[in-house]
């Protein structure tokens, strides 16, 4: 039985959400707080697996309680967000304190259209739950990996054969992925393309918010934009992006087309689109996340000569979109999150250097 604790300062959203949680046979509210302060008085004593939270609360703020949180009794949270632009900088700061997911309020509330979250936030929760941390030092539940060290001249007259790194994350990407972009040079020879499964709105303030803290550029793509070396562009929540070379110009396209393993956007509709136009010349990564997103377009990419570079189990928030890739024997490397920059980087610099030899 999964237990819960439910931390939210409106009574009707500690009722709505007790009992959608209550609904399922594998969940069990013990404890609900309308503030922080109280939620951290009965963390030792109710012994919840995960904990939902709302960030904007009087008191003690929902940042401060993932820290205290993190550092008395490390349990899994699965954030209540609201839509706005600055719901979405608070709940990109929470995962980066640590909280493991997210569901959006309807309207920035629990009251209205339940039924749309209701099955979000039982699965989210029950993901959740197989989650387990550590104890930690510091303010954060995280740490993040340095910039991929390399001499002056590392990346200096690079004409490799990949063109293009292509990467595929959900649950515990946010992090995962500022690990893998902020340990990149910014001089990289490749383009950067990313499905990261996140909604409207958020994507903008993700990109917005590694751009801040990457020597490499990002931002949220729109349709038309061209790939190019030491730029990231990152798929917007509710649109399909693929590549396409123009004129022999890549660019990425977005679309609206149906969703694809539950998601828009799709890791496995932008891996195909990869594996079509790039082949070879191309590098597939994939991250933590649940479900399978993403294996049947890495299979074809690597059917076609890409490389696929998996993260490992240890470092995974939720192993199971690279577990699938692993398990099918689609994967040609499994390595730590903290050590995908590096052997990236070290792919391009082995193919340029194998290139020029010839």
């Amino acid at each position: 039985m999964i237990r819960v604790m439910i931390v939210d300062d409106s009574a009707l959203v500690r009722k709505i959400a007790s009992d959608i949680l209550g609904s399922d046979p594998e969940i069990t509210v013990v404890a609900t707080a309308a503030q922080a302060e109280f939620a951290l008085l009965k963390l030792e004593k109710e012994q919840p697996d995960v904990i939902t939270l709302d960030l904007e609360m009087p008191g003690m703020g929902g940042l401060d309680a993932i820290r205290r949180i993190m550092m008395i009794r490390p349990t899994p949270i699965v954030v209540m967000s609201a839509h706005a632009a600055e719901g979405a900088e608070q709940t990109l700061r929470a995962l980066d304190l640590g909280a493991m997911d997210f569901v959006l309020k309807p309207s920035g509330s629990l009251s209205g259209g339940i039924a749309a979250v209701s099955r979000e936030l039982i699965d989210k929760v029950k993901n959740a739950s197989r989650v387990k941390l550590q104890p930690v030092n510091g303010t954060t539940a995280v740490s993040q990996a340095r910039p991929f060290s390399s001499p002056a001249n590392y990346l200096e007259g690079f004409a490799g054969k990949y063109q293009l790194v292509a990467i595929g994350t959900s649950t515990g990407g946010p992090v995962a992925l500022k690990t893998v972009l902020t340990g990149l040079p910014a001089d990289l020879p490749a383009g950067i393309v990313v499905v990261q499964h996140m909604p409207p709105v958020f994507t903008r303030a993700f990109a917005e918010r590694l751009d801040s803290c990457c020597t490499l550029k990002v931002k949220e793509a729109e349709g038309g934009d061209a790939i190019l070396p030491g730029r990231v562009l990152i798929a917007p929540g509710n649109l399909h992006m693929t590549v396409s070379k123009i004129g022999g110009v890549p660019h990425v396209l977005l679309d609206e087309s149906e969703h694809i393993n539950g998601h828009r956007p799709s890791v496995d509709r932008l891996m195909f689109s990869v594996a079509g136009e790039y082949g070879d010349e191309a590098i597939g990564v994939i991250m933590t996340g649940m479900g399978r997103d993403g294996v049947e377009g890495l299979r074809e990419l690597r059917r076609r000569g890409g490389l696929v570079i998996a993260q490992d189990r240890d470092t995974s928030v939720i192993y199971g979109m690279n577990r699938e890739v692993i398990q099918n024997g689609d994967a040609d490397e499994v390595v730590p999150v903290e050590a995908i920059a590096g052997r990236i980087a070290e792919t391009l610099r082995c193919r340029a250097l194998s290139r020029e030899a010839k």
